[in-house]
């Protein structure tokens, strides 16, 4: 039978279905003799009742999106793999098994082969890139467009994109999706050149020595990217271009490239160019480039000139900043970071898109990272220009980073004997602890012989909600849920024992597992990477995290570093500093409340903090609390909570360990600023949900201008898109504006702030031409620095860092309409290390310490 029209194909399809033995619920639309083809998954309940595909939620953004790119439904060629209702992911309504899959990949490419027009097809969906490309992960191959054949040999154009119903259901996909579907217009007019990477590879040491010298010389920016095999360097690939490259591998399959003379001066000689301070290098994600070749290879890098990563975050901070993403932004190129894992050693199979076979691939996966790394640059520096953010970026973001390299590089000293002690100590406490644990359960079961695992959520759920029956909110076994448990009235004596010895052997277990045996590197000292993009919550605060080196042990490899913002307390010890330095630590105080105080223009707090900055004994905090629960201020607690150890009993009718009002208002103060409602107050605070709910209510009732300020912030964002910070860093808006993008809205501002300050004072410091060469920062803890220095030096240090922590800084606020500025001043308490009982001065041996700062 020929088919011409769109009414023929659903009789032929109905036919093939019907033969096949599957059901048919949803058949094609569109154009017969259209060029382009839609292909989504598989159709919806609107879709099913009127048998017409994308007419739900999910056509309708997609059509809205189309229409801006002159895309209209009647223009294409509609249809979905599966023609009726399936369940994908975790929804089980509408099962469908891979034999059926099958079924539908075939009858959908019998389908596109009978279209006579077809050149481009935009897939929506993995179920569709599965059905026609082969390949799977949407996430990843969104954005790319790819030349493959239908099985009639026809060669058709595919552009891939996310199914709308995901940008539906996660609005921060919209931005991709809309790129992704200007491409299919660019596809159609004929305005999409894929131009392929030209990779040198296996250079002999002479071609690799002119490549080197030839990039130099022509004075052009150049994109490097390092990769890593067994913990070690495996290549360093350089680009001067967006299209050419050579990659430095020090191993073929089976041999050193070159002669140990000849390794050594090509490293000599990449040490120059990185070196070179009128070179200016391009990585993505210099922090890790940087940090490794400096601790594992000795290749120091000098400041780099523009990080694609940190360029795109400052762009756009709410998006991923990945260079597969990054490439599908701004090249042509198609996604093909799976290369990196997917090729094999010994495989001599050349792969069809690039012809390199084995390693080879691996090698010319290095190129495209450069390559596609100095393209992306030069587009985002335009936009950085365009949007009035160069400066801030150059002057910034790319100044603090080689201070961060530096950090990283330096790591801290550990005391690997009280480290070691350590260990042994905690798992013979975690032994006696387990033991505990099992008889507070035999005792609140009955059951002797039941020993569910602490560690296990299976176990855990089974004991808390089927064996002792407790009530929470939900059916979490975390901690949060199981405080609810406690706190609930049925939770009977014995059953409170059992959380209180679930949770004692989790807190020692989490001790054990994450800070007391966390790897260290060789020479003693722990490490760990600053993320500059790491919070996306507050873009210009710093994260921390591990490192991606280490060591293997008992056929596991054991990464060694890790976060050193949320150490606790008693882990402290175990960081010391070298022999004949100390540890300098200054904490701005209560920066993010004045921050709030400031742009909100709350006068009343801002009286507070300026008289406690300039009276050291006045506690804003207890003059909160005196406000708020209407106590003078000399009878608010100096402390937190009451403790009868600590030489604070609590008063008649309130138990040990209450929180103080002192304390209820802090928190308040931390919280309730961003629209913290009172159950997540209740949790935070340990306060019964009535308790907090009356705090959030006088909290707010006594400082209308949060509310206000609250209003003001979504106003800007309506009308502008766009927030900024008193340094300079911007916000965009790319979601909606639902609850979640209305708490970051509003903390954006005083959190990226005190971020961004704190990353000021860091190389303001360090770049001060007092601060000595031999000390520097360590560590970063949320809005602390801890200075490692020689000890005659750490109070100068200090002070140094004191006075640029300590400067004023003009703060917008908004008054009867009008926009005006008032200074703000955040002062520090400084400590300087002392000796501990072992002799070391250890982050944990801090005194507080009297230092003014320079000037």
């Amino acid at each position: 039978m020929s088919i011409n029209t769109t009414e023929q194909m659903r009789a032929e399809l109905s036919q093939r279905i019907k033969a096949a033995g599957l059901e048919g619920q949803c058949l094609c639309d569109g154009a017969f003799q259209a060029t382009v083809a839609i292909i989504a998954e598989a159709p919806g309940e609107r879709e099913v009742e009127t048998g017409r595909p994308l007419v739900g939620g999910s056509g309708s953004k997609l059509w809205e999106v189309l229409r801006g790119f002159k895309v209209n439904r009647t223009d294409v060629y509609i249809t979905n793999v599966s023609k009726r209702q399936v369940s994908l992911g975790n929804d089980k309504r509408h099962p469908i098994n891979r034999h059926e899959l099958e079924s539908w990949y075939s009858l959908l490419q019998w389908e596109l082969e009978q279209l006579p027009n077809l050149q481009y097809v935009l897939i929506l969906g993995n179920l569709a890139l599965q059905a026609l490309l082969g390949r799977n992960g949407i996430t990843d191959w969104r954005g790319s467009v790819i030349d493959h054949e239908l099985p009639n040999g026809r060669k058709i154009r595919f552009v891939c994109t996310y199914n709308p119903a995901m940008v539906l259901r996660d609005p921060l996909t919209e931005i991709a999706f809309k790129l992704d579907c200007s491409k299919l217009r660019k596809v159609m007019d004929g305005n999409y050149n894929i131009i392929p990477v030209i990779s040198h590879i296996n250079p002999t040491f002479g071609e690799a020595m002119s490549y080197l010298d030839h990039v130099q010389g022509e004075q052009e920016p150049i994109a490097y990217d390092t990769e890593i095999i067994s913990n070690e360097t495996a290549c360093i690939g350089f680009a001067n271009n967006p299209n050419e490259g050579m990659c430095i591998s020090w191993r073929n399959r089976s041999d050193a490239m070159y002669t140990v003379p000849e390794e050594r001066e090509l490293r000599r000689r990449i040490q120059r160019l990185v070196a070179d301070p009128d070179v200016r290098l391009i990585p993505q994600n210099g922090m890790f480039d940087a940090s490794w070749l400096a601790y594992k290879d000795r290749i120091v890098v000098k400041r780099h000139w523009l990080d694609t990563m940190l360029a795109h975050h400052t762009l756009y901070p709410l998006l991923p900043h990945n260079l597969g993403f990054i490439t599908t932004q701004y090249t042509n190129r198609p996604f093909y970071k799976n290369e990196k894992s997917d090729w094999k050693d010994g495989d001599e199979t050349p792969d069809p898109e690039t012809g390199y076979a084995g390693i080879d691939r691996f090698w010319h996966y290095n190129v495209q990272d450069c390559c596609n790394t100095w393209s992306a640059a030069f587009s985002m520096l335009g936009e950085l220009k365009q949007q009035k953010l160069d400066t801030f970026f150059f002057d910034h973001v790319m100044r603090v980073q080689p201070h961060l390299v530096r950090m990283t590089v330096g790591g801290v000293l550990i005391d690997t004997e009280l480290k070691s002690g350590m260990v042994s100590s905690l798992q013979d406490d975690l032994h006696t602890l387990l033991k505990d644990f099992h008889q507070a359960v035999a005792d609140a079961t009955g059951e002797d012989d039941y020993k569910p695992n602490p560690r296990s959520v299976k176990d855990m759920s089974e004991l808390l909600f089927n064996k002792l029956r407790l009530v929470g909110r939900g059916a979490s076994t975390n901690k949060e849920n199981r405080d609810n448990m406690y706190a609930h009235p049925a939770t009977t004596e014995p059953k409170r024992k059992v959380l209180r010895a679930l949770n004692e052997y989790a807190t020692e277990q989490k001790f054990f597992s994450t800070y007391a045996t966390s790897g260290i590197d060789e020479d003693d000292r722990m490490r760990c990477t600053y993320n500059q993009t790491g919070v996306q919550s507050a873009p210009g605060r710093l994260s921390s995290s591990g490192m991606l080196w280490g060591h293997w042990e008992n056929g596991e490899f054991i990464h060694h570093g890790m976060n050193l913002q949320n150490q606790p307390d008693r882990a402290h010890a175990m960081f010391i500093a070298d022999p004949g330095y100390g540890f300098g630590y200054f904490d701005m105080s209560q920066a993010e409340a004045r921050v709030v105080g400031w742009i909100a223009n709350i006068i009343k707090w801002i009286d507070q903090f300026e008289r406690a900055r300039i009276d050291g004994g006045y506690d804003a905090h207890r003059a909160l609390a005196s406000e708020m629960f209407g106590v003078p201020y000399d009878e608010v607690p100096t402390y937190d909570r009451y403790s009868t150890a600590d030489g604070h009993p609590p008063p008649p009718g309130i138990g040990e360990f209450t929180p103080t009002i002192r304390y209820i208002a802090k928190r308040c103060r931390h919280g309730l600023n961003y629209r913290m409602g009172p159950e997540r107050l209740s949790a935070t605070t340990g306060l019964d949900l009535a308790a907090a709910t009356t705090a959030y209510r006088i909290y707010h009732r006594q400082t209308p201008e949060l509310q206000q300020w609250w209003k003001d912030v979504e106003q800007e964002v309506r009308e502008h898109g766009t927030l900024f910070n008193a340094m300079g860093r911007r916000w965009l808006l790319m979601q909606r504006m639902g609850p979640e993008a209305l708490e970051s809205i509003v903390a954006f501002k005083p959190q990226s702030f005190v971020g961004d300050w704190l990353q000021r004072v860091i190389y303001m410091a360090e770049d001060d031409p007092r601060w000595p060469s031999t000390a520097r920062m360590a560590l970063n803890i949320h809005d602390a620095l801890v200075v490692l220095a020689p000890l005659p030096k750490v109070e100068l240090c200090l002070s140094i860092a004191l006075k640029y922590a300590g400067e004023e800084v003009q703060m917008p606020y908004k008054n009867k309409g009008m926009i005006k500025h008032r200074g703000l001043i955040i002062p520090s308490d400084a400590k300087i290390s002392v000796p501990n009982d072992r002799g070391f001065h250890s982050w944990g041996s801090l005194k507080k310490a009297s230092v003014e700062a320079a000037a």
